[in-house]
């Protein structure tokens, strides 16, 4: 029972990974289509440098 429950667990975690994997993906292109490759790029070279 318990090494059912772990594995069910398991299998969650890794497709949550792989729909947020997707998600972030699709963010991600929202956002060049919006903005463009340039103001992407410099928008996260921008946060990178107030780190």
């Amino acid at each position: 029972m318990i090494s059912f429950v772990l594995s069910v667990l398991a299998l969650t975690a890794v497709v949550g990974l792989f729909i947020a994997m997707f998600v972030a993906g699709g963010v991600y292109v929202a956002r060049v289509r919006r903005n463009g490759i340039d103001a992407t790029l410099a928008g996260a070279r921008r946060i990178r440098e107030l780190r």
